[in-house]
């Protein structure tokens, strides 16, 4: 039977893909959608999505098999092990060439739909009934079958031992309000819902059946997660759900990193040609009154935020090894591509690229290791780790700046990286002479920025960018030892130049 099912599946896949070549036409052809007018348009969609809900369907159901078949009772003999795949996900991935989260949520509606046999051979009622018969209609799409399900498997525990009238009735409204059907002989008909309003309405079901939050605290903690999604754009999306008190420490870590009155304009002086280099040392660490705000978002600088609170988790002894070594970022790139500047890197569990800018950083913070492969991507040979500042480097280099050099940035000295002034691939030594402190926003935007940076004699000295202050070189420090010498400094001058007049 299985095998007569495929057989059909095949027959009807075939005259759908000449569907397809009729709507999109063949070469030097007007395609017949182009052609099409706006009401056939639109009716070529409604029915195009109604072919692809029965294709869905078929696919969930095909999934929950495989999720019986490879469920972790069966050990070895299950379908995914003998696959030589660690889950039933791994599996469908495999096959399908889907995503994780699509075969993940295949196979908890699957699962969710599946009729189940005894072990006389007699066939139960998947636990969503209502849920299954909609699919298997065309009526009812994937999405709004996962939210349904999603709501209803959150309250089903709360009612496993009880009454499941209500969880059944939340159900049967919740698929009739989706697919546009009457609930009840004589009740109103309405349009079909999308699958937002599905999801929302869903919700209010839950809270319904469940008014109490039936221990809620319970239910948080099962809810909660932090997710990476797959790259889009160029960027990766991030998604989760925060118990309350983790959210109070992330949003208290934002508020101290992405202080509001942290500025990054440079500091002028009222009368640069007056103020002595001395005065610099002490004044330059001021916030500025009415100088350029920090220019970036809320948003974009809670992510900076982010980046520094993983450099310094990394860094902490405290926090487990991998491979017996500090959970340090890997980035890998060419050695001909980070010698010549352009080209891509690539970090370690990321798929999407990082720009040649974005690996000098990691670089200059955390070294280079060598890794040299044979033309068949054989190991020849491996280096060791060159080029990273020890701690006791980084305890001096905080004694001398203090923190971000960056006139105006108020970022601490823990939370900076080292950046090479002379790059080491340009021949500069990992030396306190060469290195100075920036946060993680002014170390990457240093190409963009405008800001300027050179050592004089071990001291490190900036120049802001055309039009945020005097175009001259001035000694940088927020250390609150360099600050009180400086002062001390200037006070004494006058006196010693007093008493030899």
């Amino acid at each position: 039977m299985e095998h007569a099912l495929t057989a059909r599946i095949a027959e009807v896949a075939d005259p759908v893909g000449d569907l397809l070549d009729a709507a999109s036409g063949p070469a030097n052809t007007v395609p017949a959608l182009a052609s099409a007018r706006d009401v056939e348009l639109l009716e070529l969609v409604a029915q195009v999505e109604r072919l692809g809900r029965f294709a869905d369907a078929l696919r969930v159901h095909a999934a929950g098999e495989i999720e019986h078949r490879s469920r972790t009772s069966l050990g070895r003999e299950g379908l995914a092990a003998k696959k030589g795949c660690t889950s039933a996900a791994e599996l469908l991935q495999r096959l399908t060439r889907v995503s994780s989260p699509t075969a993940r949520a295949r196979l908890r509606l699957g699962a969710a739909v599946r009729r189940t046999s005894t072990l006389l051979g007699d066939s139960t009622p998947p636990r969503f009934e209502r849920l299954a018969g909609g699919l298997c209609t065309g009526e009812l799409g994937f999405d709004s079958a996962v939210a349904i399900a999603k709501a209803l498997d959150a309250v089903l525990p709360r009612h496993a031992n009880g009454d499941l009238d209500g969880v059944r009735a939340a159900e049967h409204e919740l698929v009739c309000a989706a697919i546009g059907v009457a609930a009840a002989p004589g009740a109103e008909v309405s349009a079909p819902v999308t699958a937002t309003e599905t999801r929302m309405q869903a919700a209010v079901w839950a809270e319904v059946l469940d008014p109490d939050g039936a221990e809620p605290s319970h239910r948080q903690w099962a809810a909660r997660g932090f997710e990476l999604l797959p790259a889009r754009d160029g960027l990766v999306p991030v998604r989760g759900a925060l118990l309350p008190e983790v959210a109070g420490m992330v949003r208290r870590v934002f508020d101290s990193i992405t202080n509001f009155r942290q500025s990054t304009g440079f500091v002028p002086v009222a009368d640069p040609s007056a103020a002595a280099p001395v005065e610099d040392d002490v004044k330059q660490a001021e916030p500025e009154a009415s100088g350029s705000r920090d220019p970036r978002t809320r948003a974009q600088r809670q992510h900076d935020a982010i980046a520094t609170v993983f450099d310094i988790a990394a860094r902490a002894d405290e926090l487990p090894t991998l491979g017996g070594a500090s959970p340090t970022i890997v980035v890998t790139v060419l050695a001909d591509d980070f010698r010549a500047g352009h080209g891509v890197g690539h970090v370690d569990g990321i798929d999407e690229p990082i720009s040649m800018r974005a690996v000098e950083q990691h670089a200059s913070a955390n070294g280079i290791q060598h890794v040299t492969l044979a033309a068949n991507g054989g190991v020849v040979g491996i280096g060791t780790t060159e080029r990273c500042f020890n701690r006791a480097q980084r305890r001096a280099l905080a004694a001398r700046d203090g923190g971000c050099i960056i006139p105006g940035c108020d970022t601490p000295a823990w939370a900076t990286e080292v950046h090479h002034v002379v790059p080491w691939w340009h021949g500069g030594a990992t030396h306190t002479d060469n290195g100075v402190l920036r946060c993680w926003f002014h170390h990457r935007s240093i190409d963009s920025s405008g800001w300027r940076i050179r050592m004089n004699d071990g001291t490190p000295e900036v120049m802001p960018p055309p039009g945020m202050g005097p175009q001259r070189w001035r000694a940088s420090t927020v250390s609150p030892a360099r600050r009180a010498a400086a002062l001390a400094r200037r006070r004494a001058g006058p006196i010693r130049t007093a008493a030899v007049a």
